[in-house]
């Protein structure tokens, strides 16, 4: 829980500034070095979050300050330290704008250090001559604090804000990030499985702000760092930054490793849920399993979300799992196109009463694709409040029976995979192919042609972006869908 509790005053040297009450007010920070900033008392601006009142449900103030550089550069903020954690166990909360105090705008912000620090630290990029107002707000504690604040000038700033994962699949993603403030004309990308260390792994080279990895491992986790190539310099890299590809069927999570943990998500009421390492209480008697602790308060609603899984059109999912719980508890199943909680729209399985004192397999309804494309599966615990309880969840297998299409698939050859310019499609069944259109991943169509009694063609696909198609054929024996890679 978070706590608040009185503030120390910094034993090292300490700028010992009081921060005003307001963005026109801002105290300008014109060194590096440790500051004290007293009881929260400004006016709060939410920009960056949009909350209107504390934590507690208070009214929101903030404490302000504002940096110029003159050079394009990079600045650390972090109340991490010493005189700010446990038995003081101060917790903050910063926002960075850029703008003007009538008209502010979110550059960025930061709440905990970690999952167990509520201490924040924040490092961004600047560029010369503009303003930055920092505002430490008191949504979880007014109490004075005290942060040290570091601005370092650099012609050659990494890139700082990395965006999510596009066109995944089971052996290929895109990765995109924003422009560097120092505009390189190249960014460099460091990649590798998980764990690898850096000096190591394959670097590539991006002329935009974006990079299609193809030919990946399958299902693989992977790590990627990314900076700035300035021709005669290079920015620090950033990172590591996680690609999880999607899953295919047959899969299996146990919790026990970092393999098995990598893509899993999670949503809901905030009360206790995590991993269980007590292995003696796991299936099995060895390794780790989820554990849902019972709101005491309200019905729970605590999601976990399965990495992304890659099914076809017409695939028949099973998922079987594992739960063991001592009183009566409730959870369900779901499936959605995103791993977040308004994207669960389909129930697949739900029990209300759920009493299992030793582990106990559960196997779900099936699920059939609709199309095919990324799903995300949800166990979500809706428990209703009482006395603290747990539910543990364990060992979960999906495994799946391809569409009725995917016989047809299976006759046809295509090479090669990923392709430069052209795609041979072939069969040794001698299969008329009619036509055959080409979709992205988006479900637009990009290519369609046309063919007379053709068994064996070969499509140019030298015009199409790089990324992954879907190519649809139809044949005088049905239809069947093959992926393709365009290099």
């Amino acid at each position: 829980m978070k706590k608040l509790l009185l503030f120390l005053l910094l034993a090292l040297t300490t700028n010992a500034i009081n921060a005003q009450s307001s963005c026109a007010n801002a105290v300008v920070l014109s060194a590096n070095g440790n500051y004290t900033s007293p009881a929260i008392t400004g006016t709060y601006a939410n920009n960056c979050y949009t909350s209107t009142t504390t934590g507690g449900g208070g009214t929101l103030y903030a404490n302000w300050y504002s940096f110029t550089p003159t050079a394009t550069g990079e600045v650390t903020l972090t109340s991490n330290l010493t005189t700010n954690l446990a038995p003081l166990s101060i917790d903050t909360k910063v926002s960075i704008f850029t703008g003007t105090c009538n008209a502010l705008v979110c550059y960025d912000y930061n709440d905990d250090t970690s999952g167990t620090n509520y201490l924040s630290t924040l490092s961004f990029p600047v560029v010369a001559n503009t303003t930055y107002y920092i505002a430490w707000d008191n949504y979880w504690d007014a109490a004075g604090f005290n942060f040290t604040f570091t601005y370092t000038a650099n012609s050659c700033v990494r890139p700082y804000y990395v965006n999510a994962l596009t066109n995944l699949t089971t052996t290929s993603a895109s990765v995109s990030w924003e422009a560097s403030v120092s505009n390189p004309s190249q960014y460099n990308i460091e990649y590798g499985l998980t764990g690898f260390t850096q000096g190591s792994g394959m670097v590539v080279n991006a002329s935009g702000l974006s990079y299609d990895f193809n030919g990946l491992t399958a299902s693989a986790i992977y790590d990627f760092y990314v900076r700035s190539n300035c021709g005669g310099t290079q920015s620090a890299w950033n990172g590591p930054f996680s690609l999880i590809l999607a899953k295919s069927c047959p899969y299996n999570a146990t919790f026990d490793t970092n393999a098995d943990l990598g893509g899993w998500t999670t949503d809901g009421d905030g009360t206790s849920y995590g991993l269980g390492t007590t292995a003696a209480n796991a299936q099995g008697g060895s390794g780790q399993y989820w554990i849902f602790n019972t709101n005491t308060t309200a019905v729970s609603n605590n999601w976990l979300f399965t990495p992304p899984v890659l099914l076809t059109a017409g695939e028949t999912l099973t998922t079987k799992f594992w739960v063991r719980c001592a009183t009566s508890r409730s959870m369900r199943l779901t499936v959605g196109t995103d791993n977040t909680i308004a994207a669960q729209t389909t129930q697949i399985w739900a029990n209300t009463a759920i009493l299992n004192s030793t582990y106990a397999q559960i196997t779900a309804p099936t699920f059939v694709a609709p199309s095919t494309g990324l799903y995300y599966f949800g166990f979500n615990d809706i428990s209703a409040a009482s006395a603290v309880a747990t539910l543990r969840l364990d060992t979960i297998n999906m495994t799946s029976v391809l569409g009725t299409n995917e016989f047809l698939n299976s006759k046809f050859a295509i090479y090669p995979n990923p392709a430069n310019d052209f795609i041979t499609l072939s069969n040794t069944d001698n299969i008329i192919v009619k036509s055959i259109s080409m979709t992205d991943l988006n479900g637009r169509v990009v290519k369609q042609v046309s063919y007379s009694d053709a068994s064996n063609i070969q499509v140019n696909v030298a015009d199409l972006a790089s990324g992954m198609y879907l190519m649809n054929i139809t044949s005088d024996q049905g239809t069947a869908t093959k992926k393709v890679v365009k290099n």
